[in-house]
């Protein structure tokens, strides 16, 4: 039988009628008061505040005393304190996020707890260390994990999650009415100058697709002034985006949480993980797979899959790149110009593949090397050594895979790993609007583009058969003129086109309501 005292009451009393103690929380995280049989509220309020334990994820005792000492009252419970005079504020410890404001990292801690990738045992398990950490899982995950590169999101909850979405068939449907009514005056599409060249391509495609909206886009980088920053921010790659250099300006609070974040990796990586926390502090989130949307919907954040029209137009080189080495290796044929409608017939490269290496593709490439060696084939493969830039030495790889499949008559897509996602800029943009046939592993189901339709699918082992087969023989050969009249039917088609633009549309108008 415990004694309390008028204070103590009258503290348990606001405590209560607040809402804001979290029994749940206090018992997890202090297992001793369950087997002391007191109420967990009577418990802080006697022994709990003096022992500096929190009585939510979202307050922490020992900062609010250390703040407010001199006015808290000789018996009065600090918690009480905080509910009757400061309940508008936050006080917990903000770890590594030292310059974003408690909002933000509340913000991004709640979206957190909901997110299907991340699993507070999981986290600990693949981080014995936290074990002993004096915080909550998930708030150790938000404040030091990412910060620190830890391991946030196992494996095991990205393919349940993953796989459980691509069982569902997924069908684009035609959209023809706008429902938005208020748009920024001018968004900005950002880039970091020094990240990879196909971020940039990304960047240059979704200012497009936000212009042929009718919308007042422009692709913008790191190195824009502050005086010129848009209504409306959109960050590509934010992985890449705010950990090169020179992203100060935009790094900061106010800017992210009004801001959408184009995500363009796979959760499976260490760059997605660096990138979560400006998504979860965002007001929205694009990405390139459609399966992932529904991971960010949970957690509360509009959606937007990335999938504009593809306009077919002939890739244009700079003068400079027909000097280029890996221009003049191409075949005669391929240096007199390039044209998506182009029949596959007459192209003058068999098979082409541009990416980085990786540990299957490595295998697949040495062990079918036999077979290629047979045919014209372009194979640009390195070792990455960081980020691919659009000026300097590399420069011509903003154009050339675009060049190269117009004069090839198959491109492969060999994934980097295990993980099957629907990779949009090689299949789509550098593959089917470029005329070409694309001969790719097994990829997640997509809204728009079909297997058998658009694209041919099949296992690594078993390609140079396919490859064989639609290019030596006359059925193949047919097969090819099919899927490439079927490639040419979707991207032309105007009910599709201004369908994309009405989604776009929609999506802005939903984002910019909540962020104005």
């Amino acid at each position: 039988m415990v004694s309390l005292t008028a204070w103590n009451k009258k503290d348990i009393k606001s405590i209560i009628d607040s809402g804001k103690f979290d029994t749940e929380f206090y018992l997890e995280e202090n297992p001793d008061v369950k087997k002391s049989g007191l109420d967990p509220v009577i418990h802080y309020v006697l022994y709990g505040v003096h022992e500096n334990r929190n009585p939510n994820d979202n307050f922490n005792t020992e900062i609010y005393y250390n703040l407010y000492k001199n006015v808290i009252g000789k018996n009065e419970n600090s918690f009480a304190h905080y509910i009757r005079n400061n309940d508008h504020l936050f006080f917990f410890k903000k770890g590594l996020l030292q310059e974003y404001s408690y909002v933000s990292i509340t913000n991004a801690l709640n979206r957190l707890k909901k997110y299907p990738f991340f699993n507070e045992d999981d986290y600990v398990r693949m981080n014995s260390d936290v074990s002993s950490a004096s915080m909550p899982t998930a708030r150790h995950a938000l404040l030091y994990g990412i910060g620190e590169g830890r391991e946030i999101f196992s494996k095991r909850s990205i393919v349940r999650f993953l796989g459980n979405e691509c069982k569902h068939d997924v069908n684009y449907k035609i959209t023809d009415k706008v429902y938005g009514k208020n748009f920024p005056k001018t968004i900005g599409v950002f880039y970091h100058s020094e990240g990879n060249s196909f971020i940039q391509e990304l960047a240059e495609c979704l200012s497009e697709y936000l212009c042929d909206a009718g919308l007042n886009a422009k692709v913008l980088t790191e190195k824009t002034p502050e005086e010129e920053t848009p209504e409306l921010c959109i960050f590509c790659a934010p992985h890449e985006f705010f950990f090169l250099d020179g992203n100060e300006i935009w790094k900061r609070d106010e800017i992210i949480r009004k801001s959408i974040m184009f995500n363009t990796e796979q959760p499976q990586t260490l760059w997605f993980t660096r990138g979560i926390l400006y998504i979860l502090m965002s007001a929205g989130v694009m990405d390139l797979c459609y399966q992932n949307l529904k991971s960010f919907s949970d957690v509360g954040l509009p959606v937007f899959h990335f999938d504009p029209p593809v306009k077919i137009e002939a890739c244009k080189l700079a003068d400079a790149d027909r000097k280029h080495p890996l221009f003049r290796i191409l075949p005669e044929g391929a240096k007199t110009g390039s044209t998506p409608f182009r029949p596959i017939a007459e192209r003058d490269i068999d098979v082409s593949f541009f990416g980085n290496a990786s540990r299957k593709r490595e295998k697949f490439f040495s062990r079918s090397a036999a077979f290629f060696s047979n045919y014209q084939s372009f194979f640009y493969y390195r070792k990455a050594d960081g980020p691919i830039p659009s000026s300097g030495v590399y420069d011509i790889l903003s154009r050339l895979p675009r060049y190269v499949a117009e004069n090839s008559k198959v491109a492969l897509n060999i994934h980097r790993d295990d993980n099957c996602f629907f990779e949009w800029h090689r299949i789509v943009k550098q593959g089917m609007a470029s005329g070409t046939i694309v001969v790719t592993e097994e990829c997640f189901p997509h809204p728009l583009y079909k297997e058998g339709e658009h694209f041919l699918a099949e296992t690594p082992r078993h390609m140079p058969n396919l490859i064989e087969w639609l290019i030596q023989t006359e059925d193949g050969q047919k097969e090819a003129a099919r899927i490439q009249q079927n490639i040419f039917d979707l991207l032309q088609d105007e009910k599709i086109f201004n369908s994309k633009n009405i989604d776009l549309k929609n999506y802005i108008s939903a984002v910019w309501s909540t962020v104005k």
